[in-house]
């Protein structure tokens, strides 16, 4: 039990040690990285959404044959 105790201990040091060479960025960076993250995000969902709901009509009034706007059965 001691043993992993100072297994422990010395990997507490060792990841401290090496978080203090890190180089963090500023925090004006942080920010503006978070929001081309969130836009970019929103973008790539927006697309899956529009081919989700053309893909949706398609097989609906294409390959089922039901009008658009009526409700899908339940399965």
């Amino acid at each position: 039990m001691a043993q992993q105790q100072l297994g422990l201990v010395r990997f507490s040091q060792e990841a401290w040690s090496e978080l203090q060479k890190v180089t963090w960025p500023e925090r004006e960076t942080v920010i503006r990285l978070t929001i081309v993250v969130i836009a970019i995000s929103a973008l790539i969902a927006l697309y899956i959404l529009g081919f989700d709901n053309l893909f949706t009509v398609v097989v609906n009034k294409g390959v089922l044959g039901q009008p658009i706007g009526s409700p899908t059965p339940a399965p």
